[in-house]
This record gives structure tokens, sequence and C-alpha cells, in this order.
């Protein structure tokens, strides 16, 4: 089995390995990629790597379920399609959705939005906001001057009603517990067309009303495609409950506020993007910080 291997692909595997790894050379394909230093970003670096090299789609199978670099090798063999593309029609609904319920959900939560001035009007950019309750979604859809395509939890997708609720309405799945490919295709799909990108850092909600630690997704996506990063404090959509008390019907006003954008060059190197991504993921969490007030 060994001698019908494809050389040139393990090759090239090693090649890009070597290009994306933490310093780490490979000598053989038997390597694990915990040992070349590669987390889920460096996975997901190491896989658009692969991707764009031999200009295939990757098996839909998890990055992280790839534990050597032999893995990937196979995967590319198996060579399963084209890469994922800009889900046509996704959002569609959000004009309507907007002008029927937007009214409704202003008056409900008083809302107050400040800083659409630092929105671009046009062109790449990703919002990131802070996450504390599912009415962060609608809110921040109706806040922002530009219709927004967002990503929302795997869990959200229950079935095939949701499914087709949350394409409507401009959400795509992500699998936040693994480097998903697919999302972040999805996402790059989004910005290649001047779109604007919703995401939540945090990557869930907090319910203690502290800021969670945030994610590097959203430094990494500005860093690798040169699109702005707009930061988004929402408060108000959530408010715990006293103990033995029920919960309030009525919810304070919420407030949205935008921050001045947050421009960055694209960064080509992935090691040195990876690096990048953990200073601005820190300055993002400030920003946001900020605008919780």
């Amino acid at each position: 089995m060994e001698a019908e291997r494809d050389t040139a692909v393990d090759r090239a595997v090693l090649e890009l390995a070597d290009e994306v790894g933490a310093g780490v050379r490979p000598r053989s394909l038997d390597v694990s990629l915990a040992d070349l230093g590669l987390d889920s970003l460096g996975c997901a670096d190491l896989a658009l790597a692969v991707e764009e090299r031999f200009r295939i789609r990757l098996v839909d199978s998890d990055v992280l379920e790839f534990r050597t670099l032999a893995d990937v090798a196979a995967a590319v063999e198996r060579r399963s399609g084209p890469r994922v593309g800009y889900p046509e029609g996704i959002g569609r609904s959000v004009g309507f959705a907007r002008k029927v319920a937007g009214p409704a959900i202003r008056w409900w939560f008083h809302m107050r939005i400040t800083g659409t001035e630092h929105v671009p009007p046009d062109g790449p950019v990703i919002v990131a906001a802070n996450h504390r309750s599912m009415w962060d979604i609608p809110v921040l859809a109706i806040a922002c001057p530009r219709r927004i395509v967002f990503m929302a939890k795997m869990e959200l997708y229950k079935n095939r009603f949701l499914e087709r609720l949350w394409f409507e309405l401009g959400g795509f799945p992500v699998r936040r517990e693994i480097a998903d490919l697919r999302a972040i295709d999805t996402s790059m799909a989004v910005l290649d067309r001047g779109l604007a990108l919703g995401l939540y850092p945090e990557g869930t909600r907090s319910f203690t009303g502290e800021m969670l630690p945030f994610l590097r997704g959203a430094a990494w996506l500005a860093l690798k495609t040169g699109a702005p990063i707009v930061p988004c404090g929402i408060t108000g959509t959530s408010r715990p409950a006293r103990p033995g008390k029920p919960r309030p019907r009525s919810r304070r006003p919420v407030s949205v506020a935008f921050g001045p954008a947050m421009r960055v060059a694209a960064e080509p190197d992935p090691l040195a993007r990876r690096e990048k991504a953990e200073a601005l993921t820190g300055r993002l969490l400030d920003e946001v910080s900020s605008l919780l007030g």
C-alpha cells in the first residue's frame, strides 16, 4: 500500500507544514500536528494552505481529527470536491424581518444605538460583539446600519425548519469545538463579497455579565483578509433573576454601541498571522469592554 502513495502529495504536505508550523521542521508524515505546535488556528492555516495548493476542498471531516501529516496527505488524495463558496440567498429575508419585527423589538427594548458612523458603509467588515443572550443576534441585526451575515452555533440547527430560518435571517453554522473549515470558508467568502460578517468572539454566552476571554478567530480572519474589525458593545439583553425571585417580565433598556473600526493589513505569513492575532484579540477585548460603560 505504501508504494501506491502519491509522493508528490507527501512532499507538498511536508513543505506546507514547514511553512505554517511553529518552528518545528517535520521530517516525516508520521509527525503529529500537536508536535508541530499547531493549535486549532494552526490546523486551519495548514488546511487552507493545502486547499490552495491543490485547489480542492478537504474531506468534510473535522480538521482536528487529522492527528498526523499522513492523515492530511490521505485527505488530499481522496480529493473530495471544490471549496465551499458564498451561500447564495443567505439572509434574503432580513429586510422583511427588520421591517416587520424591527419596530417592535426597538420599542420593547427601548433600544439606544450609538456609533453607527464607525461602521464602514461598504466593503468587507467584521462586526465583533460581546454575547449575553440569544437576543443579541436580532438586536445586532437591527442596530447595525448594514445587513449582517453571522456565525451561529451548530446547536441552533436542530431541525430543517431552524436550518431554513437561520439561513433566511443570515446565519450559517459553526462547530465551536473544532477548527471548522466549512465555517472558515463561508466567513472568507462573505468578506470576499464585500459584506459585513457578525461574530461573537467569546464563543458562547456569558450568563454572569462578565466578559469571557475572546477567541482569536475574529482577529485571525481580519489578518487573513485585511478586513477591518468594528467592536460592538451590547448591554441590557439579559438580566439574571435574583435567587428565589421570578425572572422579571420587563427588560431594562438595551444599548448597542459601535466603536471606531480597527484597521489591519492582511498578513500572508501564517505563523506571523497567528502571533499578531493574539495581540489583536487583546486589543479587541479592550475595545469591546470600553463600550459596555
